[in-house]
């Protein structure tokens, strides 16, 4: 599996962008950045995206897709997530007032985009994947995604607080190859991160605690940028050996 950071912090400052990762050229698992680090041949490459919940960190770069892939494409991207996280998608993005409903566009039979429901807890096939949505904490329906290829698996948590869930999950994949989980905010902003559903890098060790294979990379990302050096210091402060933290651009296979 080829993932390219397209994009993974928790906001956007400078040069950092919002989160999404291409995986091999053809997936996106969240569209917080699309056109502003993709060429248009390679946005007319994506066949699927995952979307793990409807904040717009995690959708923003939807839109403009739909506007640069209308007449360049024959087949539909297909939007994944579940029923309720697509009707959110449908109510408040898709709606001819924000923008118009590329679920529909030119027709629907033919439209830019199809919205496809997947079931949480079960694995589906997606082109040349398995992906499975995972319930996660966050402060509106949130899944992460345990996506599966011939080369092993990746876990994915997207934006969540602690959550148990994630780590059973872990714990019983044997091929999982690496773990993507966010750490927002400092510590000092711990009780933000607990009403808003997101980590401290305090809250992140103790969820480290409940994965058992020590050989298991955990890669770090959607930190807010404002707070970089602060949340960067304490992680590193963890001395915790599987951890680093995702760069902008980056490119890993696992």
């Amino acid at each position: 599996m080829k993932v390219r950071v397209l994009g993974c912090y928790g906001s956007e400052l400078d040069s950092r962008r919002t989160t999404a990762f291409l995986l091999n050229d053809s997936m996106l698992l969240d569209a917080g950045t699309i056109s502003a680090a993709l060429s248009l041949r390679e946005q007319g490459r994506i066949r699927h995206i995952l979307v793990s919940h409807s904040h717009l960190d995690h959708i923003k770069g939807i839109p403009i897709l739909a506007d640069n892939v209308y007449g360049r494409k024959r087949e539909s991207i297909t939007l994944l997530s579940t029923a309720g996280i697509l009707r959110h998608l449908k109510a408040h993005l898709f709606n001819n007032v924000i923008w118009p409903d590329f679920t529909m566009i030119p027709v629907p039979d033919h439209s830019v985009f199809r919205l496809r429901a997947l079931t949480p807890g079960r694995a589906s096939r997606v082109g040349a994947f398995s992906v499975k949505p995972i319930r996660v904490n966050h402060s509106v329906e949130t899944v992460g995604f345990l996506i599966r290829d011939r080369g092993g698996s990746l876990l994915y948590s997207s934006d969540t607080g602690p959550c148990d869930r994630l780590w059973e999950e872990a714990n019983r994949t044997p091929d999982l190859r690496a773990v993507f989980i966010e750490a927002s905010f400092p510590n000092r902003l711990a009780p933000l991160a607990g009403v808003s559903g997101h980590l401290t890098p305090a809250l992140l060790r103790a969820e480290l605690s409940k994965l058992r294979s020590p050989d298991v990379r955990v890669y770090i990302n959607h930190m807010k940028p404002r707070y970089m050096p602060d949340i960067v210091r304490e992680l590193r402060a963890l001395k915790e050996r599987r951890l680093s933290l995702l760069r902008q651009g980056q490119v890993l296979v696992f």
